[in-house]
């Protein structure tokens, strides 16, 4: 690998909060992290993306929004590189993930649109660029997602736990990785701060419930919980979008409970529903019911688990270890820029990855990206 011997992940999350940018140095089945850093991600450009949605999913790399992510994230790359005077010649890659537009289904075809233009982060920031991680999976027959568990495995198989990942992102989705020889399972579950964010903005004019603080104050509802549990989304073993979990989608529940039941709902009522919403999941999945009961101790990871209310749900629904992957000395939150910084380091490698029982690729020798070298 020459002396280029770190690699960089950056992203934005589907809620556009913030953008994650960290730098790793990879070692055998070791991972070191040299810094992460959480940036700000412009109002304006969140408007500016939001107002433009119906372009972006017409011709997302045409749109000069592609461009406009990439020189914000070239502009945080330079800064965290300077804050740890690190040379660019020491950096193999970047793998980039980009902010998702859409994702999901169409005509029974899988999808996934990202904005970010590779070529231009590369030229920017004179480093070699990996990308289009989910294309590449969709390419393969898989649905793009998620793609998390086998970087899980890389960082916590562990020979005699048991053990399961919980990424709790706008989706929550989980990977299964045995102590043995079995392949490592993942799949999305359902939402995981979506709704809960949604409606903490709308009702309670905060940027998300810090902790769990507002939830806890207020009882989850359980003829809601039903309501809200009982769409048919929940039935599929699919990837899933926050698009699909909306204001909208919350609206219509809302408007079942109250057409049919009294009293009203309070919007303490329903916050405290939504973030009981998840451990029930666990125990409706067609797949996921039976082989959660197999593991020893499941890792929370997002930003779910700085939830404490949600946590506690989690931990009050099963009788196995349920913490979060500070236990293990990995903060939860640097493990999506991880993610992608590894699935760089991956495809530089030629690493085969087997996505079989997690996305449904048919391809178990597939890599995932593209390469974008700098000029």
């Amino acid at each position: 690998m020459n002396n280029k011997s770190l690699f960089i992940g950056i992203l934005s999350g589907t809620s556009m909060d913030s953008i994650d940018c960290g730098i790793f140095n990879f070692s055998g089945h070791q991972q070191e992290t040299i810094d992460f850093c959480e940036n700000d991600f412009p109002k304006n450009l969140k408007r500016e993306i939001k107002k433009e949605y119906a372009n972006l999913i017409m011709e997302p790399k045409k749109h000069y929004l592609n461009k406009e992510i990439s020189l914000l994230f070239s502009k945080y790359i330079k800064k965290i590189l300077a804050k740890n005077k690190i040379e660019i010649e020491k950096i193999n890659s970047i793998g980039m993930h980009g902010q998702t537009i859409s994702h999901g289904k169409k005509d029974g075809k899988n999808f996934s649109i990202q904005i970010g233009c590779p070529k231009t982060l590369s030229m920017n920031t004179q480093i070699n660029v990996v990308s289009d991680f989910r294309q590449t999976d969709i390419d393969n027959g898989g649905e793009g997602a998620p793609l998390a568990p086998l970087y899980h495995e890389f960082l916590f198989k562990n020979d005699s736990i048991n053990r399961g990942i919980l990424n709790i992102g706008g989706i929550a989705n989980i990977s299964l990785i045995p102590s043995g020889n079995s392949k490592t399972w993942g799949c999305d579950i359902g939402p995981g701060n979506t709704l809960i964010d949604t409606w903490v903005k709308k009702r309670f004019q905060r940027e998300f419930d810090k902790d769990g603080n507002l939830a806890k104050q207020y009882k989850c509802n359980l003829d809601f919980l039903t309501i809200l549990l009982s769409d048919d989304i929940f039935k599929s073993n699919n990837s899933m979008s926050i698009e699909y979990f909306s204001y909208e989608w919350l609206k219509k529940k809302i408007d079942i409970y109250n057409n049919k039941l009294a009293p009203k709902l309070s919007d303490g009522q329903i916050l405290a529903t939504l973030t009981e919403m998840l451990p029930h999941l666990f125990k409706m999945h067609n797949i996921l019911k039976e082989k959660i009961f197999n593991i020893d101790e499941l890792l929370i990871c997002g930003g779910g688990a700085f939830n404490k209310t949600l946590v506690l749900n989690l931990q009050k629904t099963f009788d196995f270890e349920v913490n979060t992957t500070e236990v293990v000395d990995i903060n939860p939150k640097i493990i999506e820029s991880g993610l992608f910084a590894w699935l760089a380091l991956c495809k530089v490698m030629n690493v085969a990855l087997d996505y079989q029982n997690i996305t449904g690729s048919k391809n178990p020798k597939a890599t995932l990206g593209n390469i974008y070298e700098s000029m």
